[in-house]
């Protein structure tokens, strides 16, 4: 059997999968915040 190695020593950049996480974090926040005020809206009713 013959080992697979990439043409460059380079590191996986990992920079891309910290954006996606950032993002998901991002909306989840902002979605968590919409919801709040929406429950608080209904309560003072």
């Amino acid at each position: 059997m013959q080992s697979v190695r990439p043409d460059n020593t380079d590191p996986i950049p990992l920079r891309q999968s910290q954006q996606n996480v950032g993002t998901i974090m991002i909306r989840f926040v902002g979605l968590l915040a919409a919801v709040t005020v929406v429950l608080v809206l209904i309560w003072n009713r």
